[in-house]
């Protein structure tokens, strides 16, 4: 019997592939709702169990058969009030669960962002044109040859931004003339 003598193989990186599998191993949980009841002697799926949540959704939600769908079985319906009350017990609302309902249930600020230089534009042609969008698209300015429709979504982004358009309010009650300003800058 001839004994076979292995080959150090120069394209497989045995570093990175131990480092794989030590962060399979010990996951690092970067959430602030799981950090605190997270517990890392733990298996994966012992701590969401524990915590309340799948780890696998595929098992959880599987997708039905088409066997199951053209034949479906029958159960009585004491054994399927017994099924009923049985996943009932088991949807305990857990603390981490209840912080991350809380979390997904609060309201989150749209932030919208225009450049600097969309800004001056949106202003330069609401000061030149107040209203026309048809005037705005034909001005000399519209570099990149923006359609009426399109100038007028930029000029609506920019109202709903709220601290430029606050700003630019304010200067205009204070009486600034922004035509002046702006054909220097823009």
């Amino acid at each position: 019997m001839v004994k076979k003598v292995r080959k150090f193989n120069y394209n497989k990186d045995l570093k990175k592939k131990w480092k794989k599998t030590k962060a399979k191993e010990n996951p690092v949980v970067k959430t602030e709702h799981l950090k605190d009841f997270w517990n890392s002697k733990k298996s994966i799926k012992a701590n969401y169990a524990e915590m309340g949540l799948c780890s696998d959704p595929n098992f959880t939600l599987g997708i039905p058969k088409t066997k199951n769908i053209l034949n479906p079985e029958f159960m009585e319906i004491e054994k399927a009030k017994q099924l009923d009350q049985a996943l009932n017990e088991s949807k305990k609302e857990t603390p981490a669960l209840k912080k991350l309902i809380a979390e997904a249930n609060r309201p989150v600020e749209k932030v919208y962002n225009l450049n600097e230089n969309d800004i001056l534009y949106c202003i330069y042609m609401m000061e030149k044109y107040s209203e026309d969008y048809a005037k705005m698209a034909k001005d000399y300015k519209n570099y990149y040859q923006d359609t009426p429709a399109q100038i007028r979504k930029k000029i609506n982004l920019f109202k709903q931004m709220k601290g430029p358009y606050q700003k630019y309010l304010s200067d205009k009650k204070a009486g600034v003339d922004f035509l002046d300003k702006l054909d220097e800058k823009y």
